[in-house]
This record gives C-alpha cells, structure tokens and sequence, in this order.
C-alpha cells in the first residue's frame, strides 16, 4: 500500500514537474502609503480543490522591502493571503487576493494591509479576583443583507479571538477599524464529549436549578442587545475594558441517540451547539457520549436556543480514534497514523441531520438524536 502511494505520488509530482509553470511575485505595504511589511506570511492556496495527492500550501515571507515571489506555479486560479501579526486586511470581505496564473506567465501582484486596532481589558469574577484562560473574542454584526439571509446575527472579527492570561488581562490586536462586541467565554469544554453520564433518580434531582459561569458581553451582562459596544480606528487602541463574569441558572438536557430504523446507537458523541440564527457563532454548548441504550446527559446548559448532532466513529486496526469531521461520511483523515471515517447524522449524505432543541427554564428531557450507522 505504502509502495503504491509513493508511486503514485511521484508520477503526479514528475507530471506536474512536465508542464509549463508560471511564477507569481509581488510586494505587501501599508494601504495607503508604499512603505513594505517586512516579515509578513504569504499564502498561495489554489481556488480549486486539488484533484490528485496534496500537500501544505505553498507560503513563505515577505523580505525587508516586502516582496515576495513563488516559483514553478501550476497554471490556475490562485487565492494570496497575506497574514501579519499587528496589521488587519483592508475589510472583513477582503482578506486576500485572487489571481490566474498562465502557463509561462509571470504575474506581479501588490497586496496592502492596514494598521490594526487594539482593544484591551480585564476579566474579573463575582468577588474582585482575575479569570484567567477566559476566552475573549470580538465580534461584530454582519452587513443587513448577511442578516436577512439567516446569517449569525453576531460573527467573530478577523484575529479577535485570545485567552486571558493569570491576571485576567487580555488583548486582542490586529482588529479592522469598526465597532465590537467583547465576549467572554468559559473555557475547559471537551472536544468530543465525555462518558455518558447516568441518568438520575427523581429523588436525586436539586430542589433549585444549578448556576453556571456563562458566556458574557462588556460591560458585563448575558443579554446581548445590552452589550456596550467598543469602537477602534486603524492603528488606535482602546483599553480599560473591564468586566465582570456572570453565571446564570443551567439546565440538564438529556434524550436517546438512534438510527434510521429507530434502534439505540451506544459510543455516539453527541454535540449540543449554539443555534446561529439566535446569536453569535459560539460554537458548542456541551457534549457527551451515549450509554447502553442510546442515553445522553448534558449538564450545564443555560436557557437558549440549540442544535444538537450525533456522530459515531468507525474503528480501524482495532484502535478507537478521537477525531471527527461534520457532515456526511468522510474519508482519508489521519490521526496518529490511523485512517478514519465518521459516519454524522441521519438525513442526506452530505448534511448531519440537526434537532432543534429550546431550553427554557427548566430541563429539556426526551431529546431524540438520528445518526447513520456505518456501513
């Protein structure tokens, strides 16, 4: 197996090595002036998806006087990008450049990136003291028209994501001059969930709802059209942004994965998300994998909108794998040197099947998640 992919790795290589190739080259500076960005990352990522064996793409970095320049190009359609540490793109819609490169052809191109804004703060909690390893993101409301097509009404800003350190401070640098949003989230969630937990007696239940640590907004509320927002221009930085943590009653949502025929899937990683259209991308809420019987419990989960997906790993060479992808079954991902697939969801093979899922102010019970086993 090894020996055939070597083959066919070095006849793609030699076929390639056949053509005719092109060279693109160009310079990176300061929009609005000619003054170079030296030491900034430049990569070539095609637009088209390869159709044969694949690696990293292209990239390296710009010189003292900002120039750049790949060599032996395939002919094709090209997206530059152009990343470096204190500077932000010209707008959150252009973060690169396009280009097509001929066979034989030699293209020069000039890319600009902007100085980026600042904005820095403290985190702190209930009694005073710092939150550390808090993660901090900016966000920002996308155009109208993003919007009203079912956008996220919140999306993470360009670089604006870092935790806070042990004195609860945070900075995030490179921002597009604009307004944000400042959020503060817990971290410590397990990627693909824990054990299932079991489910307690009646008896065992609390006689008032637990509270947990949730996802915050300067100046320091849950409510997001309460949020204050920060304005920067290029180059300036805003700090001083201080706030507290709030916590907020949680809820327990608990329910039975299964497959198409309506039979209990045990082992599946259930994935409770934020439901987009009723907030900013957060990302998941909680997760847990399914008992004997298809049972899931997910502690922990404030009042708010939900989707909830299942997913069941499929086991090579004998050895469990801790890895996923989302969206129908895939193949030819490596982790540890184990080719995998994931089988996700129970509608069409290209989406994992979604459950709407609501928690009020109380717990949510018999929520019933559709995986497709694997064949």
């Amino acid at each position: 197996m090894l020996a055939t992919t070597a083959l066919m790795v070095a006849l793609a290589i030699s076929q390639a090595a056949a053509e005719p190739t092109g060279r693109l080259a160009g310079r990176v500076t300061v929009e609005g002036t000619n003054a170079p960005i030296a030491s900034a990352r430049v990569m070539l990522l095609p637009t088209a998806m390869p159709t044969g064996p694949f690696g990293p793409p292209p990239q390296g970095t710009t010189d003292r006087d900002g120039r750049f320049a790949f060599d032996r190009v395939a002919p094709g359609e090209y997206h530059l990008q152009v990343q470096k540490s204190g500077y932000a793109p010209v707008s959150d819609t252009n973060l690169g450049r396009t280009v097509r490169v001929a066979a034989g052809q030699a293209v020069d191109v000039e890319l600009h990136l902007q100085k980026g804004a600042a904005i820095s703060g403290r985190v702190l909690d209930a009694n005073g003291e710092p939150v550390a390893e808090v993660r901090i993101m900016a966000m920002r409301r996308p155009p109208e028209r993003a919007a009203a097509a079912g956008a996220p009404r919140l999306i993470p800003a360009f670089g604006g994501s870092q935790q806070t350190n042990d004195l609860g401070e945070f900075r995030l640098s490179g921002l597009p001059p604009g307004e944000y949003l400042i959020a503060a989230m817990p971290m410590g969630f397990a990627a693909f969930g824990a054990p299932g937990m079991p489910l307690p007696a009646a008896t065992a239940r609390a006689s008032r709802p637990q509270t947990t640590t949730t996802a915050t907004y300067y100046p320091g509320t849950i409510d997001e059209a309460a949020a204050l927002p920060v304005a920067v221009t290029a180059g300036a930085e805003v700090g001083n942004i201080v706030f507290t943590m709030q916590s907020a009653p949680a809820y327990r949502v608990s329910g039975v994965v299964v497959d198409e025929n309506g039979s209990p899937v045990a082992g599946a990683m259930v994935m409770l998300m934020s439901d987009p259209r009723a907030g900013m991308m957060m990302g998941p809420a909680g997760s847990a994998r399914s008992e004997a019987g298809g049972r899931f419990v997910i502690d922990g989960v404030v009042s708010g909108s939900y989707r909830a997906t299942a997913s069941t790993p499929i086991v090579t060479g004998g050895m469990p794998v801790t890895g996923g992808v989302v969206g129908g079954v895939v193949g030819g991902l490596v982790n540890g040197g184990i080719t995998t697939t994931w089988s996700v969801g129970g509608g069409a093979a290209a989406m994992p099947q979604q459950t709407d899922v609501v928690v009020g102010d109380a717990n949510v019970s018999g929520v019933r998640v559709v995986v497709r086993r694997p064949s």
